[in-house]
Protein backbone atom coordinates (compact mmCIF):
# COMPACT_ATOMS: atom_id res chain seq x y z
CA UNK A 1 0.00 0.00 0.00
CA UNK A 2 1.07 3.35 -0.74
CA UNK A 3 2.21 5.85 2.16
CA UNK A 4 2.61 9.77 2.15
CA UNK A 5 5.60 10.27 4.67
CA UNK A 6 7.61 13.03 6.33
CA UNK A 7 11.62 11.88 6.23
CA UNK A 8 12.56 12.84 9.88
CA UNK A 9 16.15 12.91 10.47
CA UNK A 10 17.44 12.24 14.60
CA UNK A 11 20.77 12.86 15.39
CA UNK A 12 22.57 9.22 17.27
CA UNK A 13 24.77 10.99 19.45
CA UNK A 14 27.59 13.01 19.91
CA UNK A 15 29.95 10.90 18.35
CA UNK A 16 28.00 11.24 15.20
CA UNK A 17 25.80 10.57 12.45
CA UNK A 18 22.00 10.51 12.34
CA UNK A 19 18.88 8.26 11.78
CA UNK A 20 16.52 8.28 9.37
CA UNK A 21 12.71 7.53 10.32
CA UNK A 22 9.43 8.05 8.55
CA UNK A 23 6.47 10.10 9.88
CA UNK A 24 3.45 7.83 8.25
CA UNK A 25 0.79 11.15 7.28
CA UNK A 26 -1.64 9.32 4.50
CA UNK A 27 -2.37 5.72 2.54
CA UNK A 28 -4.04 5.72 -0.72
CA UNK A 29 -7.02 3.51 -0.26
CA UNK A 30 -7.95 0.66 -3.42
CA UNK A 31 -9.95 3.76 -4.67
CA UNK A 32 -7.11 5.62 -5.07
CA UNK A 33 -8.40 8.03 -2.68
CA UNK A 34 -6.31 9.07 0.22
CA UNK A 35 -6.87 8.57 4.38
CA UNK A 36 -4.87 10.71 7.20
CA UNK A 37 -3.04 8.14 9.32
CA UNK A 38 -4.04 8.73 12.75
CA UNK A 39 -1.42 8.83 15.59
CA UNK A 40 2.99 9.62 14.83
CA UNK A 41 3.80 6.42 13.48
CA UNK A 42 7.30 6.41 12.73
CA UNK A 43 8.90 3.54 10.79
CA UNK A 44 13.08 3.35 10.18
CA UNK A 45 13.84 3.89 6.50
CA UNK A 46 17.50 4.43 5.89
CA UNK A 47 16.79 4.12 2.34
CA UNK A 48 15.39 7.60 2.89
CA UNK A 49 18.35 8.82 3.63
CA UNK A 50 19.51 10.55 0.60
CA UNK A 51 16.84 12.74 1.24
CA UNK A 52 16.75 15.92 3.07
CA UNK A 53 14.86 16.31 6.62
CA UNK A 54 11.26 17.81 6.39
CA UNK A 55 10.94 15.84 2.83
CA UNK A 56 7.43 14.23 1.63
CA UNK A 57 7.82 10.97 0.25
CA UNK A 58 6.02 8.45 -1.18
CA UNK A 59 6.77 4.70 0.00
CA UNK A 60 4.72 1.14 -0.57
CA UNK A 61 4.85 -0.91 2.57
CA UNK A 62 4.14 -4.10 3.45
CA UNK A 63 1.24 -5.25 5.88
CA UNK A 64 4.23 -5.69 8.72
CA UNK A 65 5.12 -1.93 7.78
CA UNK A 66 8.66 -3.08 5.67
CA UNK A 67 9.67 -0.62 2.57
CA UNK A 68 9.26 -2.41 -0.46
CA UNK A 69 11.56 -1.00 -3.42
CA UNK A 70 12.97 2.69 -3.14
CA UNK A 71 11.37 5.78 -1.89
CA UNK A 72 10.13 8.11 -4.55
CA UNK A 73 9.97 12.11 -3.53
CA UNK A 74 6.19 12.67 -3.60
CA UNK A 75 6.40 16.52 -5.43
CA UNK A 76 5.37 15.31 -8.72
CA UNK A 77 2.65 13.54 -6.84
CA UNK A 78 1.52 16.03 -4.73
CA UNK A 79 2.08 18.69 -7.59
CA UNK A 80 -0.46 16.15 -9.86
CA UNK A 81 -3.15 15.81 -6.86
CA UNK A 82 -3.02 19.51 -6.43
CA UNK A 83 -3.47 20.09 -9.97
CA UNK A 84 -6.09 17.43 -10.28
CA UNK A 85 -7.81 19.11 -7.37
CA UNK A 86 -7.44 22.63 -8.88
CA UNK A 87 -9.13 21.50 -12.24
CA UNK A 88 -11.97 19.54 -10.30
CA UNK A 89 -12.21 23.11 -8.47
CA UNK A 90 -12.09 24.97 -11.80
CA UNK A 91 -14.67 22.84 -13.09
CA UNK A 92 -17.27 23.13 -9.88
CA UNK A 93 -16.76 26.62 -10.44
CA UNK A 94 -17.88 26.40 -13.79
CA UNK A 95 -20.63 24.32 -13.25
CA UNK A 96 -21.90 26.44 -10.20
CA UNK A 97 -21.00 29.50 -13.07
CA UNK A 98 -23.29 27.86 -15.48
CA UNK A 99 -26.01 27.09 -12.55
CA UNK A 100 -26.15 30.77 -11.92
CA UNK A 101 -26.66 31.77 -15.42
CA UNK A 102 -29.18 29.08 -15.89
CA UNK A 103 -31.05 30.90 -12.78
CA UNK A 104 -30.69 34.35 -13.55
CA UNK A 105 -31.61 32.99 -16.78
CA UNK A 106 -34.93 31.12 -15.78
CA UNK A 107 -35.83 34.62 -12.90
CA UNK A 108 -35.04 36.28 -16.62
CA UNK A 109 -37.88 34.38 -18.39
CA UNK A 110 -40.21 33.78 -15.51
CA UNK A 111 -40.07 37.94 -15.77
CA UNK A 112 -40.55 38.08 -19.36
CA UNK A 113 -43.43 35.65 -18.82
CA UNK A 114 -45.23 37.73 -16.23
CA UNK A 115 -44.98 40.96 -18.19
CA UNK A 116 -46.21 38.94 -21.54
CA UNK A 117 -49.07 37.67 -19.52
CA UNK A 118 -50.04 41.11 -17.96
CA UNK A 119 -49.62 42.88 -21.68
CA UNK A 120 -52.12 39.66 -23.20
CA UNK A 121 -54.62 40.37 -20.57
CA UNK A 122 -54.10 44.28 -21.03
CA UNK A 123 -55.18 43.35 -24.25
CA UNK A 124 -57.90 41.00 -23.19
CA UNK A 125 -59.07 43.88 -21.78
CA UNK A 126 -59.10 46.15 -24.58
CA UNK A 127 -60.53 44.14 -26.86
CA UNK A 128 -63.46 43.41 -24.51
CA UNK A 129 -63.73 46.85 -24.04
CA UNK A 130 -63.53 47.50 -28.29
CA UNK A 131 -66.08 44.47 -28.67
CA UNK A 132 -68.77 46.16 -26.04
CA UNK A 133 -68.32 49.47 -28.10
CA UNK A 134 -68.30 47.52 -31.43
CA UNK A 135 -71.99 45.74 -30.10
CA UNK A 136 -72.97 49.57 -28.97
CA UNK A 137 -72.32 50.82 -31.85
CA UNK A 138 -74.03 47.71 -33.92
CA UNK A 139 -77.10 48.08 -31.54
CA UNK A 140 -76.87 51.91 -32.77
CA UNK A 141 -76.80 50.61 -36.40
CA UNK A 142 -79.75 48.55 -36.12
CA UNK A 143 -81.93 50.81 -34.33
CA UNK A 144 -80.72 53.70 -37.16
CA UNK A 145 -81.49 51.20 -39.69
CA UNK A 146 -85.05 50.72 -38.02
CA UNK A 147 -85.57 54.63 -37.76
CA UNK A 148 -84.54 54.79 -41.35
CA UNK A 149 -87.08 51.74 -42.09
CA UNK A 150 -89.65 53.62 -40.54
CA UNK A 151 -88.84 56.83 -42.44
CA UNK A 152 -89.00 54.86 -45.61
CA UNK A 153 -92.38 53.53 -44.46
CA UNK A 154 -93.51 57.09 -43.79
CA UNK A 155 -92.26 58.14 -46.87
CA UNK A 156 -94.05 55.75 -48.69
CA UNK A 157 -97.26 56.20 -46.85
CA UNK A 158 -96.68 60.14 -47.82
CA UNK A 159 -96.15 59.44 -51.46
CA UNK A 160 -99.29 57.85 -51.40
CA UNK A 161 -101.31 60.06 -49.51
CA UNK A 162 -99.47 62.58 -52.18
CA UNK A 163 -100.67 60.25 -54.39
CA UNK A 164 -104.23 60.38 -53.17
CA UNK A 165 -104.08 64.19 -52.89
CA UNK A 166 -103.53 64.56 -56.80
CA UNK A 167 -106.15 62.63 -57.30
CA UNK A 168 -108.44 64.77 -54.97
CA UNK A 169 -107.22 67.60 -56.47
CA UNK A 170 -107.73 66.58 -59.76
CA UNK A 171 -111.35 65.45 -59.07
CA UNK A 172 -111.51 69.02 -56.84
CA UNK A 173 -110.28 70.93 -60.65
CA UNK A 174 -113.13 69.12 -62.02
CA UNK A 175 -115.64 69.77 -59.66
CA UNK A 176 -114.61 73.27 -59.92
CA UNK A 177 -114.80 73.52 -62.95
CA UNK A 178 -118.38 71.64 -62.88
CA UNK A 179 -119.28 74.41 -60.16
CA UNK A 180 -118.14 77.46 -62.57
CA UNK A 181 -120.26 76.48 -64.99
CA UNK A 182 -122.83 75.85 -63.21
CA UNK A 183 -122.44 78.84 -61.34
CA UNK A 184 -122.74 80.24 -64.60
CA UNK A 185 -125.69 78.44 -65.60
CA UNK A 186 -126.78 79.61 -61.89
CA UNK A 187 -125.91 83.79 -62.94
CA UNK A 188 -127.56 83.18 -66.26
CA UNK A 189 -130.52 81.70 -64.13
CA UNK A 190 -129.51 83.73 -60.73
CA UNK A 191 -131.50 80.86 -59.11
CA UNK A 192 -131.22 76.90 -58.25
CA UNK A 193 -133.68 74.63 -57.56
CA UNK A 194 -133.74 71.91 -54.85
CA UNK A 195 -132.40 69.19 -57.32
CA UNK A 196 -129.03 71.83 -58.08
CA UNK A 197 -128.91 73.09 -54.98
CA UNK A 198 -128.97 69.04 -53.38
CA UNK A 199 -125.79 68.27 -56.08
CA UNK A 200 -124.05 70.96 -55.00
CA UNK A 201 -124.48 70.22 -51.44
CA UNK A 202 -123.55 66.80 -51.67
CA UNK A 203 -120.31 67.76 -54.05
CA UNK A 204 -118.69 70.07 -51.88
CA UNK A 205 -119.05 67.69 -48.92
CA UNK A 206 -117.30 65.31 -51.06
CA UNK A 207 -115.02 68.20 -51.47
CA UNK A 208 -114.34 69.13 -48.31
CA UNK A 209 -113.83 64.91 -47.11
CA UNK A 210 -111.05 64.61 -49.72
CA UNK A 211 -108.86 67.14 -47.22
CA UNK A 212 -105.57 64.98 -46.31
CA UNK A 213 -105.17 65.32 -42.35
CA UNK A 214 -101.12 65.71 -41.89
CA UNK A 215 -101.36 65.62 -37.76
CA UNK A 216 -100.52 61.99 -37.68
CA UNK A 217 -97.72 62.08 -40.12
CA UNK A 218 -96.01 65.00 -38.51
CA UNK A 219 -96.05 63.04 -35.02
CA UNK A 220 -94.15 60.24 -36.78
CA UNK A 221 -91.70 62.70 -38.52
CA UNK A 222 -91.46 64.29 -35.52
CA UNK A 223 -90.42 60.98 -33.32
CA UNK A 224 -88.03 60.38 -36.21
CA UNK A 225 -86.13 63.59 -35.68
CA UNK A 226 -86.09 63.01 -32.24
CA UNK A 227 -84.76 59.60 -33.08
CA UNK A 228 -82.33 60.88 -35.35
CA UNK A 229 -81.09 63.81 -33.08
CA UNK A 230 -80.28 61.13 -30.23
CA UNK A 231 -78.22 59.12 -32.50
CA UNK A 232 -76.61 62.32 -33.77
CA UNK A 233 -75.82 63.32 -29.87
CA UNK A 234 -74.03 59.72 -29.15
CA UNK A 235 -72.13 59.87 -32.49
CA UNK A 236 -71.21 63.45 -31.84
CA UNK A 237 -69.60 62.37 -28.25
CA UNK A 238 -67.07 59.23 -30.60
CA UNK A 239 -66.84 61.59 -32.59
CA UNK A 240 -65.45 64.40 -29.94
CA UNK A 241 -63.52 61.11 -28.17
CA UNK A 242 -61.96 60.29 -32.04
CA UNK A 243 -60.71 63.75 -32.14
CA UNK A 244 -59.63 63.52 -28.20
CA UNK A 245 -57.60 59.87 -29.13
CA UNK A 246 -55.79 61.38 -32.25
CA UNK A 247 -54.56 63.98 -29.73
CA UNK A 248 -53.57 61.52 -27.62
CA UNK A 249 -52.02 59.11 -30.19
CA UNK A 250 -49.79 62.08 -31.52
CA UNK A 251 -48.75 62.91 -27.99
CA UNK A 252 -48.19 59.38 -27.05
CA UNK A 253 -46.06 58.36 -30.42
CA UNK A 254 -43.56 61.48 -29.63
CA UNK A 255 -43.82 60.20 -25.90
CA UNK A 256 -42.64 57.17 -27.98
CA UNK A 257 -39.65 59.05 -29.90
CA UNK A 258 -38.73 60.31 -26.70
CA UNK A 259 -37.93 57.21 -24.75
CA UNK A 260 -36.62 55.48 -27.58
CA UNK A 261 -34.06 58.19 -27.42
CA UNK A 262 -33.71 58.11 -24.04
CA UNK A 263 -33.00 54.24 -23.88
CA UNK A 264 -30.44 54.43 -26.57
CA UNK A 265 -28.60 57.37 -24.24
CA UNK A 266 -28.72 54.43 -21.44
CA UNK A 267 -27.48 51.87 -23.62
CA UNK A 268 -24.52 54.00 -24.69
CA UNK A 269 -23.91 55.01 -20.96
CA UNK A 270 -23.88 51.23 -20.01
CA UNK A 271 -21.20 50.25 -22.83
CA UNK A 272 -19.01 52.91 -21.82
CA UNK A 273 -19.12 51.67 -17.99
CA UNK A 274 -18.66 48.08 -19.15
CA UNK A 275 -15.82 49.12 -20.92
CA UNK A 276 -14.60 51.14 -18.12
CA UNK A 277 -15.37 47.79 -16.05
CA UNK A 278 -13.23 45.85 -18.14
CA UNK A 279 -9.87 48.07 -18.32
CA UNK A 280 -10.55 47.93 -14.43
CA UNK A 281 -10.67 44.27 -14.00
CA UNK A 282 -7.23 43.88 -16.66
CA UNK A 283 -5.39 46.66 -14.22
CA UNK A 284 -7.10 44.63 -11.48
CA UNK A 285 -5.89 41.36 -12.48
CA UNK A 286 -1.65 42.78 -13.32
CA UNK A 287 -2.66 44.38 -9.94
CA UNK A 288 -3.09 40.82 -8.53
CA UNK A 289 -0.20 39.24 -10.42
CA UNK A 290 2.43 41.27 -9.28
CA UNK A 291 0.99 41.13 -5.77
CA UNK A 292 1.61 37.75 -6.29
CA UNK A 293 4.86 37.51 -7.31
CA UNK A 294 5.79 40.00 -4.60
CA UNK A 295 4.09 37.91 -1.75
CA UNK A 296 6.42 35.01 -3.26
CA UNK A 297 9.14 37.10 -3.38
CA UNK A 298 9.01 38.13 0.36
CA UNK A 299 8.07 34.57 1.10
CA UNK A 300 11.24 33.43 -0.58
CA UNK A 301 13.14 36.46 1.39
CA UNK A 302 11.95 35.56 4.22
CA UNK A 303 12.25 31.63 4.16
CA UNK A 304 15.84 32.61 2.86
CA UNK A 305 16.44 34.77 6.20
CA UNK A 306 15.21 31.58 8.43
CA UNK A 307 17.81 29.77 6.67
CA UNK A 308 20.31 31.55 7.59
CA UNK A 309 19.69 32.33 10.73
CA UNK A 310 19.00 28.58 11.16
CA UNK A 311 23.10 28.54 9.68
CA UNK A 312 24.00 30.87 11.95
CA UNK A 313 22.48 29.11 15.24
CA UNK A 314 24.45 25.89 13.50
CA UNK A 315 27.58 27.86 13.68
CA UNK A 316 26.75 28.48 16.96
CA UNK A 317 26.20 25.50 18.12
CA UNK A 318 29.45 23.75 16.60
CA UNK A 319 30.85 25.68 19.30
CA UNK A 320 34.97 24.94 17.43
CA UNK A 321 36.30 28.13 18.03
CA UNK A 322 38.13 28.59 21.31
CA UNK A 323 37.72 32.27 21.74
CA UNK A 324 33.55 31.35 22.78
CA UNK A 325 34.69 29.84 25.90
CA UNK A 326 37.41 30.67 28.43
CA UNK A 327 38.94 27.12 29.09
CA UNK A 328 42.27 28.23 30.45
CA UNK A 329 39.96 29.17 33.63
CA UNK A 330 37.76 25.93 33.58
CA UNK A 331 39.98 23.14 32.15
CA UNK A 332 43.83 22.37 34.15
CA UNK A 333 45.58 21.30 31.06
CA UNK A 334 48.37 19.80 33.14
CA UNK A 335 46.44 18.08 35.55
CA UNK A 336 44.93 16.20 32.78
CA UNK A 337 48.47 15.83 30.96
CA UNK A 338 49.59 14.42 34.36
CA UNK A 339 46.36 12.22 35.24
CA UNK A 340 46.53 8.76 34.78
CA UNK A 341 45.25 7.78 31.91
CA UNK A 342 42.68 5.26 33.35
CA UNK A 343 41.09 8.19 35.78
CA UNK A 344 41.35 10.34 32.81
CA UNK A 345 39.38 7.70 30.67
CA UNK A 346 36.45 7.95 33.70
CA UNK A 347 36.71 11.50 33.39
CA UNK A 348 35.92 11.73 29.80
CA UNK A 349 33.22 9.17 30.55
CA UNK A 350 31.44 11.21 33.38
CA UNK A 351 31.59 14.35 31.00
CA UNK A 352 30.28 12.19 28.10
CA UNK A 353 27.30 11.32 30.40
CA UNK A 354 26.55 14.43 31.58
CA UNK A 355 26.26 15.99 28.25
CA UNK A 356 24.01 13.53 27.17
CA UNK A 357 21.38 14.10 29.96
CA UNK A 358 21.77 18.14 29.62
CA UNK A 359 21.89 16.95 25.63
CA UNK A 360 18.39 14.98 26.32
CA UNK A 361 17.20 17.59 28.13
CA UNK A 362 18.24 20.38 25.48
CA UNK A 363 16.32 18.30 23.02
CA UNK A 364 13.15 18.10 24.34
CA UNK A 365 13.06 21.84 24.58
CA UNK A 366 13.78 21.88 21.27
CA UNK A 367 11.18 20.03 20.36
CA UNK A 368 8.93 21.98 22.97
CA UNK A 369 9.82 24.79 21.29
CA UNK A 370 9.28 22.81 17.81
CA UNK A 371 5.63 22.16 18.90
CA UNK A 372 5.10 25.82 20.03
CA UNK A 373 6.00 26.77 16.40
CA UNK A 374 3.71 24.48 14.74
CA UNK A 375 1.31 25.90 17.25
CA UNK A 376 1.79 29.36 16.45
CA UNK A 377 1.62 28.45 12.53
CA UNK A 378 -1.52 26.60 12.73
CA UNK A 379 -3.14 29.94 14.67
CA UNK A 380 -1.83 32.13 12.07
CA UNK A 381 -3.38 29.96 9.63
CA UNK A 382 -6.45 29.91 11.49
CA UNK A 383 -6.33 33.75 11.93
CA UNK A 384 -6.56 34.15 8.10
CA UNK A 385 -9.44 31.93 7.60
CA UNK A 386 -11.60 32.90 10.47
CA UNK A 387 -14.48 35.38 10.13
CA UNK A 388 -14.44 38.76 11.82
CA UNK A 389 -16.22 37.20 15.02
CA UNK A 390 -13.65 34.28 15.98
CA UNK A 391 -10.86 36.66 14.47
CA UNK A 392 -10.77 38.32 17.88
CA UNK A 393 -10.22 35.38 20.27
CA UNK A 394 -8.31 34.00 17.52
CA UNK A 395 -5.74 36.63 17.65
CA UNK A 396 -5.29 36.99 21.37
CA UNK A 397 -4.71 32.96 21.79
CA UNK A 398 -2.20 33.60 18.83
CA UNK A 399 -0.42 36.56 21.32
CA UNK A 400 -0.66 33.93 24.10
CA UNK A 401 1.45 31.41 22.28
CA UNK A 402 4.06 33.82 20.88
CA UNK A 403 4.55 34.97 24.15
CA UNK A 404 4.93 31.39 25.67
CA UNK A 405 7.15 30.63 21.98
CA UNK A 406 9.81 33.80 23.18
CA UNK A 407 9.70 32.87 26.50
CA UNK A 408 11.02 28.95 25.50
CA UNK A 409 13.11 30.57 23.34
CA UNK A 410 15.06 32.65 25.43
CA UNK A 411 15.48 30.26 28.33
CA UNK A 412 17.24 27.81 25.41
CA UNK A 413 19.46 30.63 24.88
CA UNK A 414 21.35 29.86 28.10
CA UNK A 415 20.97 26.27 27.74
CA UNK A 416 22.25 25.87 24.21
CA UNK A 417 25.66 28.12 25.25
CA UNK A 418 25.95 25.68 28.54
CA UNK A 419 25.46 22.79 26.43
CA UNK A 420 28.16 24.39 23.69
CA UNK A 421 30.71 25.41 26.94
CA UNK A 422 30.10 21.29 28.45
CA UNK A 423 30.60 20.08 24.75
CA UNK A 424 33.68 22.35 24.11
CA UNK A 425 35.20 20.88 27.63
CA UNK A 426 34.55 17.11 26.60
CA UNK A 427 36.23 17.52 23.20
CA UNK A 428 39.19 18.86 25.17
CA UNK A 429 39.86 16.21 27.08
CA UNK A 430 38.86 13.84 24.59
CA UNK A 431 41.67 15.47 22.31
CA UNK A 432 44.01 15.06 26.23
CA UNK A 433 43.28 11.48 25.84
CA UNK A 434 43.34 10.77 22.01
CA UNK A 435 46.72 11.92 21.91
CA UNK A 436 47.93 10.15 25.43
CA UNK A 437 46.68 7.11 24.01
CA UNK A 438 48.65 7.71 20.71
CA UNK A 439 45.15 8.21 18.58
CA UNK A 440 45.37 10.06 15.60
CA UNK A 441 43.21 13.43 16.03
CA UNK A 442 41.26 14.44 13.75
CA UNK A 443 39.00 17.01 15.20
CA UNK A 444 42.12 18.74 16.10
CA UNK A 445 42.88 19.91 12.46
CA UNK A 446 39.59 22.40 13.10
CA UNK A 447 40.79 24.39 15.62
CA UNK A 448 42.51 26.21 12.59
CA UNK A 449 39.07 26.72 11.02
CA UNK A 450 37.64 30.56 11.53
CA UNK A 451 34.42 30.70 10.83
CA UNK A 452 34.32 34.48 12.02
CA UNK A 453 34.67 35.80 7.75
CA UNK A 454 31.77 33.08 7.61
CA UNK A 455 29.79 34.70 10.50
CA UNK A 456 30.31 37.97 9.03
CA UNK A 457 29.40 37.16 5.54
CA UNK A 458 26.24 35.91 6.63
CA UNK A 459 25.59 38.97 8.34
CA UNK A 460 26.04 41.00 5.83
CA UNK A 461 24.09 38.96 4.01
CA UNK A 462 21.12 39.08 6.12
CA UNK A 463 21.05 42.63 6.47
CA UNK A 464 20.85 42.95 2.69
CA UNK A 465 17.85 40.43 2.53
CA UNK A 466 16.16 42.08 5.72
CA UNK A 467 16.50 45.39 3.40
CA UNK A 468 15.11 43.91 0.59
CA UNK A 469 12.29 41.89 2.63
CA UNK A 470 11.45 45.56 4.12
CA UNK A 471 11.20 47.23 0.44
CA UNK A 472 9.49 44.00 -1.11
CA UNK A 473 6.76 44.84 2.26
CA UNK A 474 6.55 48.32 1.38
CA UNK A 475 5.97 47.46 -2.63
CA UNK A 476 3.33 44.71 -0.85
CA UNK A 477 1.62 47.17 1.18
CA UNK A 478 1.31 49.83 -2.11
CA UNK A 479 0.02 47.00 -4.31
CA UNK A 480 -2.60 45.68 -1.92
CA UNK A 481 -3.96 49.32 -1.20
CA UNK A 482 -3.94 49.72 -5.35
CA UNK A 483 -5.82 46.25 -5.83
CA UNK A 484 -7.96 46.98 -2.86
CA UNK A 485 -8.87 50.76 -4.41
CA UNK A 486 -9.30 48.73 -8.30
CA UNK A 487 -11.86 46.39 -6.45
CA UNK A 488 -13.47 49.24 -4.89
CA UNK A 489 -13.65 50.68 -8.03
CA UNK A 490 -14.75 47.64 -9.79
CA UNK A 491 -17.23 47.09 -7.26
CA UNK A 492 -18.85 50.61 -7.85
CA UNK A 493 -18.90 50.10 -11.31
CA UNK A 494 -20.73 46.36 -11.13
CA UNK A 495 -23.38 48.59 -8.67
CA UNK A 496 -23.75 50.90 -11.39
CA UNK A 497 -24.05 48.00 -14.31
CA UNK A 498 -26.74 46.95 -12.15
CA UNK A 499 -28.06 50.31 -11.71
CA UNK A 500 -28.32 50.57 -15.46
CA UNK A 501 -29.40 47.52 -16.49
CA UNK A 502 -32.42 47.69 -14.22
CA UNK A 503 -33.39 51.23 -15.37
CA UNK A 504 -32.80 49.89 -19.08
CA UNK A 505 -35.07 47.24 -18.27
CA UNK A 506 -37.74 49.46 -16.49
CA UNK A 507 -36.77 51.33 -20.13
CA UNK A 508 -37.52 48.79 -22.26
CA UNK A 509 -40.90 47.95 -20.56
CA UNK A 510 -42.26 51.09 -20.28
CA UNK A 511 -41.07 51.30 -24.32
CA UNK A 512 -42.84 48.50 -24.96
CA UNK A 513 -45.80 49.29 -23.55
CA UNK A 514 -45.57 52.95 -24.96
CA UNK A 515 -45.89 50.96 -28.28
CA UNK A 516 -48.27 48.62 -27.17
CA UNK A 517 -51.07 51.47 -26.09
CA UNK A 518 -49.94 52.85 -29.32
CA UNK A 519 -50.81 50.00 -31.38
CA UNK A 520 -54.15 49.82 -29.62
CA UNK A 521 -54.96 53.61 -29.64
CA UNK A 522 -54.40 53.58 -33.37
CA UNK A 523 -56.35 50.14 -33.54
CA UNK A 524 -59.23 51.91 -31.90
CA UNK A 525 -59.05 55.11 -33.80
CA UNK A 526 -58.82 53.16 -37.28
CA UNK A 527 -62.15 50.56 -35.84
CA UNK A 528 -64.29 54.10 -34.87
CA UNK A 529 -63.19 55.16 -38.40
CA UNK A 530 -64.31 52.55 -40.12
CA UNK A 531 -67.53 52.24 -37.93
CA UNK A 532 -68.37 55.83 -37.28
CA UNK A 533 -68.24 57.23 -40.95
CA UNK A 534 -70.43 55.13 -42.44
CA UNK A 535 -72.83 55.31 -39.72
CA UNK A 536 -72.53 58.97 -40.33
CA UNK A 537 -73.53 58.39 -44.03
CA UNK A 538 -76.19 56.39 -43.10
CA UNK A 539 -77.59 59.35 -40.37
CA UNK A 540 -77.21 62.11 -43.20
CA UNK A 541 -79.15 60.51 -45.59
CA UNK A 542 -81.82 59.43 -43.41
CA UNK A 543 -81.70 63.42 -41.74
CA UNK A 544 -81.94 64.44 -45.83
CA UNK A 545 -85.44 62.13 -46.49
CA UNK A 546 -86.90 63.29 -43.47
CA UNK A 547 -85.88 66.62 -44.23
CA UNK A 548 -87.86 65.84 -47.76
CA UNK A 549 -90.41 64.23 -46.13
CA UNK A 550 -91.34 67.71 -43.97
CA UNK A 551 -91.06 70.09 -46.86
CA UNK A 552 -94.09 67.94 -48.50
CA UNK A 553 -95.79 68.10 -45.52
CA UNK A 554 -95.62 71.13 -45.89
CA UNK A 555 -96.78 71.78 -49.04
CA UNK A 556 -99.44 69.23 -48.21
CA UNK A 557 -100.77 71.29 -45.71
CA UNK A 558 -101.17 74.15 -47.61
CA UNK A 559 -103.09 72.99 -50.71
CA UNK A 560 -105.16 71.44 -47.85
CA UNK A 561 -105.41 75.24 -47.01
CA UNK A 562 -106.45 76.08 -50.13
CA UNK A 563 -109.02 73.15 -50.55
CA UNK A 564 -110.82 74.34 -47.14
CA UNK A 565 -110.73 78.04 -48.64
CA UNK A 566 -112.20 77.10 -52.06
CA UNK A 567 -114.66 74.49 -50.69
CA UNK A 568 -116.08 77.15 -48.12
CA UNK A 569 -116.14 79.90 -50.62
CA UNK A 570 -118.42 77.24 -52.70
CA UNK A 571 -120.42 76.59 -50.06
CA UNK A 572 -121.31 81.13 -49.68
CA UNK A 573 -121.62 80.77 -53.25
CA UNK A 574 -124.53 77.49 -53.17
CA UNK A 575 -126.20 79.41 -49.99
CA UNK A 576 -126.53 83.08 -52.17
CA UNK A 577 -128.07 81.06 -55.02
CA UNK A 578 -129.97 79.37 -52.92
CA UNK A 579 -131.45 82.33 -50.91
CA UNK A 580 -131.91 84.09 -54.23
CA UNK A 581 -133.89 81.25 -55.74
CA UNK A 582 -136.52 81.28 -52.30
CA UNK A 583 -136.98 85.25 -52.42
CA UNK A 584 -137.79 84.39 -56.65
CA UNK A 585 -140.03 81.86 -55.68
CA UNK A 586 -141.72 83.80 -53.36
Amino acid sequence: MLYLAEVQKQSKGFMGGSETKLKLLACQRNDRSWSIVPGNELIGAEEASNFGDGSLVIVNLSTNRQIQGEPESASKRVIGILQGFSRLLEKTKNQEDEIGQWKESLTIQSEELSRREMEMENRLERLEQMEEEYKQLEQQKKEIILVKEEADRIKEEFERKSQELKGAWEQLRGEQQSLQQQRSEIQHSNVLDEVQTSAMQALIESLSLTTQPTELVKEHLTQAFTAVNAHQEYLDRHWQQLKQQKGSLEHQQQEVVRQREELTQSRQELEAILTASEETKIQLRVKQESLATKQDLAQWLKDWQQIEEELQETIARIGIESGDFDLEAKIDFAALENMPLIELQKVVDRLQQDLEKVMRFVNEQEEELNCQCQTVEELEAKVKAANELDRLALEQELAEEKEAKKMLDETLVGQRRSLREREAILLQHLRILKRRQGTLDLDAQLEGIDLEPLKQKLEQQQRQIAEQHWQVIQEIAQLEQDVQQLQQNLQQQSSQQEIFKQNIKQKEEHWEQAKIAVVQLQSKLDFYQQHLQPLQDCLNKLRQKLEAIEELIVTLTENNNLQDRAVNQMRQIVQELTTTSKISAS
